[in-house]
């Protein structure tokens, strides 16, 4: 499920837009803790539809053909939904529709959300950037007969990729054709048979690998076998190994392997949260590629110098928009700087601003809500590309 709401997937979605309409998008909270039966998450998707309907009667700036297409709109939502839309395991939905775009998607997400309806030139993607923007580890699990790939952030794995060698069982076919064969000689046989088992596991993690940018790779397993299948790993493969964690290969969920891993894992991405902050604190200090505070972010987003974008938990303020080309600032309104349009309001320009990170490729880390490195920046800051 993690892995359904990748990076590239939101920088699609951030890039949707359509000069025929406007998009719709819905959230909706499914969290077990509050919603625990089927009729408790029916009736929470029911009140959810209705203030949708609510909002697209209600919002003042729609032409009647914009009203139109929205109302058609969340009539596919409401009937997709109404089909019987899988929401096992979902801890919350986000929904994306816009005919005239040719957008209709639903995401089951792995953590709870605010329930939110919204209506936009573009999707609303900042909900979901505080789970997809988490940053991909690789969790590489190994034993001498059995290997498992699962990816995933803090919020969820999901399983790539699973593999089965019968060792012992050529082993065996090859010593009843050989009686004379002695027990020591045996015994290397199946170490052979173990040895070509972990390096053809090494073999698929290497070309999976060239397909993907993970932030780290955890080995699990007894230390014994994951040591041993490192040094099989290629060389791309082992930098990317971080650490090691104890976990029963083949008979372990998902969530197992989360729980096993995660105090190696918070170690981990607290470490990169630490050098990616020293780094905009040594920008900021000596007028390097770093900004802080949102009037000066939303500058470097507009001209596309975004690197990394770093922003507090709950982090919201008022902003504008110019719709002809983009501009962002935190104006009252009046007229775009960069081309004289007017700007629009916006209630809440992080979303915006999110949504521009992504669409220049940039990444988006969120930090703690009580992060006071980030909260004396203003709740917000980034590096720069140049």
């Amino acid at each position: 499920m993690a892995t359904d709401i990748t990076t590239d997937r939101l920088r699609e979605l951030a890039e949707t837009r359509s000069a025929q309409g406007k998009v719709l998008s819905v959230f909706i909270n499914l969290d077990p803790r509050e919603f625990a039966t089927p009729r408790a998450r029916a009736t929470e998707i029911s009140s959810v539809l209705d203030a949708a309907a609510r909002t697209i009667r209600e919002v003042d700036d729609l032409t009647p053909d914009e009203r139109s297409a929205l109302q058609q709109d969340l009539e596919r939502v409401n009937g997709a939904l109404r089909g019987g839309v899988d929401t096992k395991e979902a801890r919350a939905l986000a929904i994306f529709a816009c005919q005239p775009a040719g957008l209709f998607e639903i995401l089951k997400l792995p953590r709870p959300v605010e329930h939110k309806v919204e209506i936009g030139d573009t999707p609303c993607v900042e909900p979901l950037a505080r789970i997809a923007t988490g940053e991909l580890w690789w969790f590489v699990l190994v034993d001498r007969k059995h290997a498992r790939l699962l990816a995933g952030t803090v919020d969820g794995l999901v399983e790539l990729w699973r593999h089965e060698d019968d060792v012992l069982a050529r082993v065996d076919s090859d010593r009843q054709d050989q009686d004379g064969r002695s027990e020591r000689r045996y015994e290397r046989s199946v170490e052979n048979e173990v040895d070509n088992h972990l390096r053809g596991v090494a073999t698929e993690l290497a070309r999976r690998l060239r397909d993907v940018r993970v932030a780290g790779i955890l080995l699990g397993g007894t230390k014994e076998t994951t040591g041993h299948f490192a040094s099989f790993l290629h060389a791309d493969v082992g930098r990317c190994v971080k650490g090691h964690f104890d976990i029963d290969v083949k008979g372990s969920s998902a969530d197992a392997v989360l729980t096993a891993a995660r105090p190696v894992l918070d170690e981990l991405i607290a470490g990169r949260d630490e050098e990616l902050l020293a780094k905009i604190d040594e920008g900021l200090g000596t007028g390097g590629r770093a900004v802080a505070g949102l009037g000066d972010v939303l500058l470097a987003a507009h001209e596309r110098r975004l690197d990394t974008l770093v922003l507090q938990e709950g982090f919201t303020a008022k902003g504008t928009r110019c719709p002809q080309c983009g501009w962002m600032g935190v104006s009252a309104g009046g007229q775009c700087p960069a081309d004289g349009t007017m700007t629009d309001m916006e209630d809440n320009v992080v979303e915006t601003l999110v949504g521009s990170a992504l669409g220049q490729d940039a990444r988006v880390r969120y930090v703690a809500a009580d992060d006071a490195r980030v909260g004396a920046k203003g709740g917000v800051a980034a590096l720069l590309r140049f």
